[in-house]
């Protein structure tokens, strides 16, 4: 006996033929993406908030950084850093929203547009922002974790990892093909008007 077809959601009436064989084809990898997007936003507020709210691990953390022993910071201290944390990790989540539009907009068959284009370079422009805020707060969170410290063994440092350099290529990348996108979306719709 054969089972009767499960009768299309209404975003599934409406939608062409060839957009549900795309989301056949790519749904699943878009809602992983879209979901991972909110995933990551959310653990990355929590490794904060968890960071900043132990005295232990900031003197620990920052310490190691700076060669030095640190003692515990104070609360009003610990606060400051993760409210100079939460400007990156905003940044972060422009990006998440635009990962999380980008892919929505891909369910709805809206993949080599000039909207899908111009989402992706928000996604690698929030990021980037997100990175450039990241490295410049780094002197902020050693005058923070030191600050409590008698004169003399506060500090300040900078420091780059080559995760930052990753980062920095790999969202150069995105912006880069976020262009090339753009002019290929604005070059078929000149192609779609002139037919």
């Amino acid at each position: 006996m054969i089972a009767p077809a499960v009768p299309p959601t209404t975003v599934d009436a409406d939608a062409s033929p060839a957009v549900r064989d795309l989301r056949i084809r790519i749904g699943w990898l878009c809602q992983t993406l879209r979901f991972a997007a909110v995933a990551y936003a959310l653990w990355v507020f929590v490794l904060v908030a968890m960071h900043w709210a132990d005295a232990d691990d900031v003197a620990h953390i920052w310490g190691s950084w700076l060669k030095v022993t640190l003692t515990p910071a104070p609360s009003l201290q610990r606060v400051a850093g993760f409210l100079v944390a939460m400007v990156s990790w905003s940044l972060t989540v422009g990006a998440c929203w635009n990962l999380w539009r980008l892919f929505s907009g891909f369910l709805r068959g809206r993949v080599f547009t000039l909207d899908a284009a111009l989402t992706l370079r928000r996604v690698a422009i929030f990021g980037l922002a997100a990175l450039i805020a990241d490295i410049a707060s780094r002197p902020l969170y050693f005058m923070l974790a030191s600050g409590h410290m008698p004169p003399g063994s506060r500090h300040v440092g900078l420091f780059f990892l080559p995760s930052d350099l990753l980062d920095l290529l790999f969202l150069g990348g995105l912006l880069a093909l976020a262009q090339v996108f753009k002019v290929a979306a604005e070059i078929a719709e000149d192609h779609a008007a002139i037919v």
